[in-house]
């Protein structure tokens, strides 16, 4: 029994690397961004005018909305399925805010070296020097 665990731990060890590589630079959500997600879902159409006024944008995070970290009865994240509803029910304000992104020249191509398709962005955070941390679906 212990043999097998071993193996089981030394497989799971071994993919580590392989499973950091592919998600690159992309958080999944936490508790911590729960509020902040929902804050900036339900807040895209207002943050579309902050983002028209950024002249750069020195840095960018990703949290990925979609993907759970954690089994759903053993955790007090909200289910992928309740972003999107939230989501579905403040598309306005999310295409004014897509529409935002893609119009400015600094958060078209900070989205493009990402590798981030602007109709996956549900929400936005903006700091004072203009670090993007995008909420996608």
């Amino acid at each position: 029994m212990t043999r097998i665990r071993n193996i089981i731990a030394y497989a799971l060890l071994s993919l580590a690397p392989v499973t950091l590589a592919s998600v690159s630079s992309v958080a999944q959500v936490s508790t911590i961004d729960v509020t902040r997600a929902e804050s900036a879902i339900l807040s895209a159409g207002a943050r579309a005018a902050s983002v028209a006024h950024i002249k750069s944008v020195p840095s960018v995070g990703v949290i990925n909305l979609a993907f759970r970290t954690t089994p759903s009865f053993n955790s007090d994240l909200p289910d992928p399925s309740e972003f999107r509803i939230s989501a579905g029910k403040n598309i306005n304000g999310i295409n004014r805010l897509r529409a935002a992104l893609t119009a400015n020249p600094a958060t078209r191509k900070a989205l493009a070296s990402h590798g981030i398709a602007v109709n996956r962005v549900v929400g936005v955070d903006v700091s004072s020097g203009g670090s993007l941390r995008l909420y996608i679906l």
